[in-house]
């Protein structure tokens, strides 16, 4: 199992399959994904956790064969692709990113650009841009993301636990 290097996303989404599942996997960790793209289509690994973004050029243009999404649902970019959670209930691991302000942000500040953000989400260009690159926009409030973030938190914790991960 190839991974863009140890505690890397495609490292704990492995970690997790393997914590989910006892399939034992031997974790190769290069040094980032384009190393892991290189090798995954050479055959020196035989499998890759890797964020969609990354590698939906090299699965459209037929380099590589996407077994399943671990997304929570199936991907837009992917539509084909059935998601690993269809075959393994409770399984989800998305590549994520959001807005963030310093805590002292004045809330008429933080309400504008959550309103602004989730307006520009739901604009049917940036919906298609997102999709076309293997995203999801997640509209919502400032403490729906706090509580998205202390769930990936917990999770994810356990993930590394149970990995043994180390920051190298």
């Amino acid at each position: 199992m190839a991974s863009a290097g140890v505690g890397s996303g495609p490292h704990a989404a492995g970690e997790l399959f393997k914590m989910m599942t006892g399939v034992n996997m031997v974790h190769v960790p290069y040094r980032g994904q384009g190393p892991a793209l290189t090798d995954l289509p050479g055959g020196q690994v035989q499998l890759y956790f890797a964020g969609l973004p990354s590698s939906v050029q090299y699965v459209r243009s037929g380099q590589l064969r996407a077994l399943a999404v671990t997304t929570g649902a199936r991907s837009e970019a992917l539509p084909d692709i059935p998601a690993l959670s269809d075959f393994l209930p409770g399984y989800e691991a998305s590549y994520w990113a959001g807005f963030c302000v310093p805590q002292a942000t004045p809330v008429q500040i933080v309400e504008k650009l959550n309103r602004e953000i989730n307006a520009g989400l739901a604009d049917p260009k940036i919906k298609a841009r997102l999709a076309d690159l293997g995203a999801t926009g997640l509209p919502g409030s400032p403490a729906d993301f706090a509580n998205f973030i202390a769930a990936e938190t917990e999770k994810w914790a356990r993930v590394v636990k149970f990995a043994g991960m180390k920051s190298e």
